[in-house]
C-alpha cells in the first residue's frame, strides 16, 4: 500500500513512512518488548525537512550501537521525558512561553514556529494524533484554515534522548541548502526580513555535478524514443500541423497511412539526433561522442509517393520534434530519476555515488535535477534551429552521390507509361516492350532494387546487348536510362551511332579525359567520385576477368566502402542509353532525399539544401518554408549512456514538489 516500514535489529523500534495520514506520515514507534505494544510514538507530517526526522533516527541509531540494542539498556525505553531541559533549550534560543490551563505554549521570535506541551494532564499515551503531550507547528499564525506548513507529534513517554534531539533540530541556526523555486513564496516574503548568518551546510554535490548529471538522463531519455512503440505519435496524433492553419487544420493523426508513419519516423530521428547536443540546454559544452547518432536505427518504410507532395514542411517536423522532445523528457518522473542515476558517481566519483548521498541530500538532489529537466524540456527549440539538425526531407547534388534512396518503384514509370507489359515474378517484375523484344526487370531484396535491361533476337532469343545497375544506383539515372529505352525502341534495335557517340554530356560537362592506347577513361573533375571506363584492348590481348563493357559508376568504391554504385554495359550498347546515363550524371539539379537516407561517406561531398514540399498554400506556410534553411552535418559529439523513463506522460510537466 505505498508504506516502508525499518525495524532496529531488536525489534524494539519502528521507522514507518508513507502513512495513510499525512499529518503523520512519518512515524517512530519504540516498545519494550520485541513486537511489542507501543510505550511511545512520534508523528511527523509529509512536509516536514527529513533533517527534523533524522536528528530523531539518528540519536537512536548512534545510541543503540553504543549499547548493543539491550531493550533494558536503551536511553530511549527507560528514560522519562525532563520538561525543564526541553524548557531551558527553547527559552535560551529566544522562544517565548505562555501557561494557561496546563498547556505550555512556546513560540519562536520570528513567529514561525510553536511548540505546544501538555503539563497537566501530560496526554494520552496511546493517542498521538489527537491529545499528544509535545506538537509542534511550522507555519504562520492564523493561517486562514490552511494546514501548518509541517508538524510533528510526541506521545507522553517518549523519553529525553527523543525530545531533546527533536528540540534541538528545531532551534539549530544553521541553514540547511533549499533550491529557492520550491519553496512558499510568502515564506520567503517572511525570511526576506532578517539575514541569516554562517554559511551553508557544504553539499557533496555543485551545481555542475546537478547539471551533468540532468544533462546525462536528457540524452538519454531522448536516445531511448526509437524504442518506444508508440513514440512519437501517442504526443502528435492530436496535435495541428502548423502549415495546414490557413485552410483546413489537419493533424499528424489524420495524415494519410503512409506519410503518416514516414513523418512519425522523421521525427523520431530528429529526436534520436538531438540527443548528442542535449548538454546545451543544461548550458554544458558538449562532450566527446565519437560515434554520434544522426538517426534512428529504424528502417525507412515503403513510400510511392514523391516528397515533393507530402503534406507537411520542414518547419512542421521542426514543431513536432520540439514538441516530442520536450514530452521525452518531461517523462522522466522522480522515481525514474532515482533509477537512473543510482550508482553514477557524483564529481569525480571519488566519494559518492548519487544513491550513496545521505537521504535528504539523495532527495533534495533530486528534485533540483528534476527542475533542471522541467527548464530543459521547454527549452527544446533550441535542439531544432536552423543549420544544427540533419534536414529530414533535402535536395541534395549531384545526383549521382545522393544514393538509391526511398524510391524502389518510379524507375518503371517510364516503361509503363509507353505500355510496357508487367509480369510479377516473385521479388522479380519483368516488363517487357509492345515489340517484344526489348525487355527490363527489376529484382528486390534487401539491400534494394537491382535493375537489367536487355535487347533479344526473335524468335531465337539470342541476346545483343545488356546493361546492368546494382541497388545503390540512384533511381533518377535508371529512370533516365528506361526513359531512352521506351522512347525509341528502333533506334535501339538498329543502332544509328557508335556508342562513344554517347560519352557527350559529360564531355560538354567538363569531365577529364584520362584515357590510355587501351582504357577509354572520362572522371568527373570536382570530387573525382565518378566515372565511365571501358576497356579498349583488343579480344585477345584482355586480362583473365576483364571485358570490354562499359563500366559507369559513382561514390566510394573501395575495399570496404561499398556506398557507391555501378552500371555495367555491353560493348555494343546503343548510344542512346550511354547517353542517357551519363546526361543524368552530369545533370547538376538536385534530386529529393531523405536525409536519414544519405550515406555518411558521402555527406561532405554532397551539396545539400532543405526540401519545400507542396504544403497547403498560404503565407503562414510560405513564411515557414522561406525561414526554414536546415544543413545536414553530423551533430557535435557529446557523451552517450543508456537511460529510463518510458511511458507517455503529459506534456505539460510540473516540477515535483
Amino acid at each position: 500500500m505505498g508504506q516502508e516500514f525499518a525495524w532496529s535489529p531488536n525489534h524494539r523500534f519502528r521507522i514507518a513512512d508513507g502513512q495513510l495520514d499525512p499529518g503523520a506520515a512519518w512515524r517512530i514507534t519504540a516498545a519494550p518488548e520485541p513486537l511489542g505494544t507501543p510505550t511511545w510514538m512520534t508523528g511527523f507530517s509529509t512536509e516536514t525537512p527529513p533533517e527534523i526526522i533524522m536528528a530523531v533516527t539518528d540519536e537512536l541509531a548512534r545510541t543503540g550501537d553504543s549499547i548493543g540494542w539491550t531493550g533494558e539498556s536503551h536511553p530511549a525505553l527507560r528514560q522519562p521525558t525532563d520538561r525543564r531541559a526541553l524548557i531551558r533549550t527553547l527559552a535560551d534560543a529566544g522562544w517565548r512561553s505562555t501557561y494557561r490551563g496546563g498547556v505550555l505554549d512556546l513560540e519562536a521570535p520570528d513567529e514561525l514556529a510553536r511548540v505546544q506541551v501538555r503539563l497537566d494532564p501530560p496526554g494520552d499515551p496511546d493517542d498521538l494524533m489527537a491529545h499528544p503531550h509535545l506538537y509542534v507547528e511550522i507555519g504562520p499564525r492564523g493561517s486562514g484554515g490552511y494546514p501548518p506548513y509541517w508538524q510533528a507529534m510526541v506521545t507522553t513517554n517518549a523519553p529525553a534522548v527523543v525530545v531533546d534531539a527533536l528540540v534541538q533540530a528545531l532551534t539549530d541556526p544553521a541553514p540547511l541548502r533549499r533550491d529557492r523555486d520550491r519553496m512558499d513564496e510568502d515564506l520567503l516574503a517572511h525570511l526576506g526580513h532578517r539575514a541569516v548568518a554562517g554559511p551553508v551546510n557544504a553539499s557533496p554535490y555543485t551545481e555542475r555535478d546537478l547539471r551533468e548529471a540532468a544533462a546525462e538522463v536528457c540524452e538519454e531519455a531522448l536516445e531511448e524514443a526509437e524504442h518506444l512503440d508508440l513514440f512519437p505519435g501517442w504526443y502528435l496524433m492530436d496535435r495541428v500541423i502548423p502549415s495546414s492553419r490557413t485552410g483546413t487544420p489537419t493533424t499528424w493523426g489524420q495524415l494519410p497511412s503512409e506519410q503518416r508513419v514516414l513523418a512519425y519516423l522523421l521525427v523520431e530521428d530528429m529526436v534520436v539526433a538531438a540527443a548528442a547536443s542535449a548538454p546545451t540546454l543544461f548550458d554544458l559544452d558538449l562532450g566527446a561522442n565519437l560515434d554520434p547518432r544522426t538517426a534512428s536505427r529504424k528502417s525507412t518504410p515503403p513510400f510511392s509517393a514523391k516528397l515533393s507532395e507530402i503534406g507537411f514542411t520542414l518547419g512542421d517536423l521542426e514543431d513536432a520534434a520540439t514538441y516530442a522532445a520536450g514530452a521525452r523528457i518531461n517523462a522522466v518522473d522522480l522515481s525514474a530519476l532515482a533509477e537512473a542515476l543510482h550508482d553514477r558517481p557524483v564529481g569525480d566519483g571519488t566519494k559518492w555515488t548519487w544513491g550513496s548521498l545521505p537521504e535528504a541530500q539523495h532527495q533534495q538532489a533530486l528534485h533540483e535535477i528534476d527542475l533542471l529537466l522541467a527548464v530543459a524540456a521547454e527549452r527544446t527549440p533550441e535542439l531544432f534551429a536552423p543549420d544544427f539538425r540533419p534536414a529530414p526531407l533535402a535536395l541534395v547534388a549531384p545526383a549521382y552521390l545522393a544514393g538509391p534512396g526511398h524510391d524502389r518503384t518510379s524507375a518503371a514509370e517510364p516503361l509503363t507509361d509507353r505500355g510496357w507489359t508487367t509480369e510479377k515474378q516473385g521479388d522479380t517484375t519483368v516488363y517487357t516492350s509492345p515489340c517484344r523484344q526489348l525487355r527490363a526487370q527489376s529484382t528486390t531484396d534487401h539491400t534494394g532494387t537491382s535493375w537489367t535491361a536487355s535487347f533479344n533476337y526473335l524468335p531465337s532469343g539470342e541476346e545483343v546487348w545488356q546493361v546492368t545497375a546494382d541497388p545503390r544506383t540512384p533511381p533518377e539515372i535508371v529512370t533516365a536510362l528506361h526513359a531512352a529505352l521506351a522512347a525509341n525502341p528502333g533506334e535501339l534495335v538498329r543502332p544509328a551511332r557508335t556508342a562513344e557517340d554517347g560519352l557527350v554530356p559529360i564531355i560538354a560537362a567538363g569531365w577529364h579525359d584520362n584515357s590510355t592506347r587501351e582504357h577509354l577513361v572520362w572522371d568527373e573533375p570536382d570530387i573525382g567520385m565518378a566515372s565511365v571506363y571501358r576497356c579498349t584492348a583488343p579480344a585477345g590481348q584482355l586480362f583473365v576477368g576483364e571485358s570490354r563493357a562499359w563500366q559507369i559508376s559513382g561514390g566510394k568504391l573501395h575495399p570496404g566502402e561499398v556506398e557507391g554504385w555501378t552500371i555495367e554495359m555491353s560493348e555494343s550498347i546503343p548510344a542512346p542509353l550511354l547517353e542517357a546515363v551519363t546526361a543524368a550524371m552530369a545533370d547538376p539539379a538536385p534530386v529529393a532525399r531523405l536525409g536519414r537516407d544519405l550515406t555518411s561517406e558521402h555527406l561532405q561531398y554532397l551539396d545539400i539544401r532543405p526540401l519545400a514540399p507542396q504544403a497547403p498554400a498560404g503565407p503562414s506556410a510560405r513564411a515557414l518554408a522561406a525561414r526554414t534553411r536546415v544543413v545536414l552535418s553530423s551533430p557535435v559529439p557529446a557523451t552517450s549512456r543508456s537511460t529510463a523513463a518510458t511511458n507517455p506522460p503529459d506534456q505539460h510537466r510540473q516540477p515535483a514538489r
